[in-house]
């Protein structure tokens, strides 16, 4: 072999070799950006920016930086609080960072609390309290997503609240049929999002929950979702402030796609990265074809 061709040799496995090691630390980053829910996190500001652009106006960085810690710590606290309490001294490194990045977070909307206007404290409290009884780390009480039948709906006015209404009232945007009907409208499309979860967890929830697939299948999970989509794009026509462009009827064929993809058999990637994507995909669709 001549040195030339060593050297190309050599030359070819160190590029295969980087092009692994690039692969692999992008698919950990990824893992762990989802894992983390940092992922949610700008699901839930999209929302936001989405609420106040038909407002003509946007979430301050305040309100940005307390929604965003808030949900990567009230997110993770539901996911790991239950590992974290009885598995403690054998925390894997990967936990371990997540518990990292929850404290940063925690103190990140310190920080930035009490420099919020009052009625936003108390939304956000009220929230808080209503996330601790959610996961509910008392042994003796049942946790409220335990109970059967109300763990989607109550995830659809918590995040209502938080991407409609708390930025409302950040901006304070009077409290007129409009605000009601896109509150109406995102509870709906929070419904719409989480079937492909139910439809996802259908095989390991526990029959007592009483989840929607569990009561009248995958089929008619569906179907019920198809009927969601249909409401929606009438209320986003319906109201004034929400009128139809580009962007949400990219928005309602994300939905049908995503409801006609989901199945039992899914790879987590498909909700927990694909699926909660879909707010952030809106909004960028939002930024490209509305911008002025």
């Amino acid at each position: 072999m001549t040195t030339k061709l060593k050297f190309l040799t050599v030359f070819l496995a160190y590029q295969q070799f980087g092009y692994f090691c690039l692969v692999s630390f992008i698919q950990k980053a990824l893992k762990f950006y989802v894992n983390s829910s940092l992922h949610v996190a700008v699901s839930v500001l999209s929302l936001c920016h989405i609420t106040l652009h038909f407002y003509e106006t946007k979430p301050t960085m305040m309100l940005q930086i307390a929604l965003f810690c808030a949900t990567v710590v009230g997110y993770n606290f539901v996911k790991y609080f239950g590992l974290a309490k009885f598995h403690y001294r054998s925390l894997t490194t990967k936990l371990k960072e997540i518990q990292r990045i929850s404290l940063l977070c925690a103190i990140g909307f310190l920080v930035v609390f009490f420099g919020l206007k009052l009625k936003v404290k108390i939304m956000l409290v009220v929230l808080g309290i209503v996330t601790f009884f959610y996961a509910n780390p008392f042994e003796t009480q049942t946790p409220i997503r335990k109970i059967k039948g109300v763990k989607v709906y109550i995830i659809a006015t918590v995040w209502t609240f938080v991407t409609v209404l708390i930025p409302i009232l950040d901006t304070d945007v009077p409290l007129q049929r409009e605000v009601y009907l896109a509150m109406f409208e995102r509870f709906i499309l929070i419904l719409i999002l989480m079937l492909p979860f139910e439809i996802r967890d259908l095989l390991f929830d526990d029959l007592k929950l009483s989840t929607i697939p569990q009561r009248i299948g995958v089929k008619n999970t569906k179907s019920l979702g198809y009927f969601g989509i249909i409401l929606l794009a009438l209320l986003m026509f319906y109201n004034d402030a929400f009128s139809p462009t580009a962007s949400s009827i990219l928005l309602l064929i994300l939905l049908i796609l995503a409801l006609h993809k989901s199945d039992p058999k899914n790879n987590l990637n498909f909700t927990a990265l694909w699926v909660e994507a879909i707010p952030i995909l809106w909004w960028l669709s939002i930024l490209i074809f509305e911008s002025t």
